[in-house]
């Protein structure tokens, strides 16, 4: 099954959508009150365009079940919580929407992530991530302005939830044929072949920094994040490069953009599991994103000490079966994924 017979026409499915330029502002005009919970740049951008203020604005970034719920207790009465930036945004105004009930609206800011598009929030805990919660907000805004004012090698990061379907469908076939996940699907598996079609098709217009390349880039996240739903789960496009991803985070304590970092666990874990990694490469270059380690901030020591941590990390965290379960990282190993990743 292929993208041109699966992708086609409005084929995604998912929360409602809206596509445009000044999109809150329109959508404020019929909201008395509301918090916003975001990240200082988003807000920066918006907040001159909007017809009034928000009764709270509420930081970003941690997303600790304590923290989550101190905001819960003392986010005032609001008409709506409106989540405006990146991933944290999304799922701290999930959050909130889900304890308090209040309807949500997300607008995000960068096509990092698909929290936007998904139900449960990632919580950080216990040294990892777990889901829980069920949001569906009223829409979702796409302000191609907002988007377009961050670094284009950021946007083009976006790829990342989508790239790891190419990873994340090889560990899902290995668990399934072990009996030891989420049981095989053949359209599910199917259509992360279908997303990554789309997603070498759209490369190029999303590094030239098109609205079509980003909404349909979009598309793919609303339609995974229904798909993940739809399922209960999201085997089909989480495998081994989010975990090394929460590896990195745990080991290094600190995180990169999200893209970026699932981007760097799909290279890295296609070399391990001998699965094709020419093709993430070439769809990562199409987009003209950052992969280097030293553009991205990100050391060789800190990728080595994240991979010999991954083995034990998987099971401490009864994350789902892949290629990371029982991996020997040796020198053979070390020297392949040097190669994958250029490192001199």
């Amino acid at each position: 099954m292929s993208a041109a017979t699966v992708l086609q026409g409005d084929w995604a499915q998912g929360f409602a959508t809206s596509y445009g330029r000044n999109l809150l502002a329109n959508e404020l005009t019929e909201i008395a009150s509301y918090a916003v919970v975001t990240h200082p740049e988003p807000w920066a951008l918006l907040e001159p365009t909007l017809p009034h203020p928000p009764a709270a604005v509420i930081p970003a970034g941690d997303l600790t079940p304590s923290h989550l719920e101190h905001l819960v207790a003392t986010m005032p009465a609001v008409d709506a919580v409106i989540g405006i930036g990146g991933g944290s945004a999304m799922d701290a105004a999930k959050w909130l929407h889900w304890r308090r009930s209040v309807p949500l609206y997300q607008v995000p800011s960068l096509p990092s992530v698909n929290a936007c598009f998904t139900r449960m929030t990632a919580l950080r805990d216990a040294g990892g991530v777990r889901y829980e919660g069920d949001a569906v907000p009223e829409r979702v805004l796409v302000d191609f302005d907002l988007i377009a004012s961050a670094p284009a090698a950021l946007v083009r990061g976006g790829i990342g939830d989508v790239l790891s379907c190419h990873t994340a469908r090889f560990d899902w076939q290995l668990g399934a044929a072990a009996g030891k996940d989420q049981p095989w699907d053949e359209d599910a598996a199917a259509m992360s072949l279908a997303y990554l079609d789309e997603l070498e098709a759209l490369a190029p217009s999303l590094a030239a920094g098109s609205d079509d390349g980003l909404r349909r880039l979009m598309e793919c996240h609303r339609d995974i994040g229904w798909r993940c739903h739809a399922l209960g789960h999201a085997r089909f496009e989480e495998g081994s490069e989010h975990f090394f991803a929460y590896s990195f985070e745990e080991v290094t304590g600190r995180t990169i953009m999200h893209g970026e970092l699932v981007t760097l666990g799909v290279l890295i874990m296609s070399t391990l599991q001998g699965n094709d990694p020419a093709r993430p490469r070439r769809i990562a270059e199409l987009a003209q994103m950052r992969t280097d380690l030293t553009e991205l901030g990100v050391t060789w020591q800190e990728v080595e000490t994240s991979l010999r941590r991954m083995p034990a990390f998987v099971e401490e965290q009864s994350l789902w079966f892949s290629k990371a379960n029982g991996l020997v990282i040796d020198d053979t190993a070390l020297e392949a994924v040097r190669t994958a990743l250029r490192v001199g």
